[in-house]
């Protein structure tokens, strides 16, 4: 009897360790997958600058080149 009680606590320990370590795992899934969309964007938005840059730098050229 006392084992049989003991060995459903373990077992329920058991379950519940499993439970918390499935949920860390999909958590830190989430956190890598946000960390990814975050420098994707970054370089997304960085690429948009620099195109943006490089389109007022050619009519700033073509401008000066108009006016002589």
């Amino acid at each position: 009897m006392f084992l049989d009680q003991e060995l459903k606590k373990i077992q329920e320990d058991k379950n519940r360790l499993a439970i918390c370590c499935d949920l860390r795992r999909r958590l830190v899934h989430i956190e890598v997958q946000g960390i990814w969309c975050g420098v994707r964007r970054t370089f997304s938005n960085l690429s948009l600058g620099l195109a943006l840059a490089e389109q007022i730098l050619s009519f700033l050229r073509d401008r000066k080149g108009s006016h002589r």
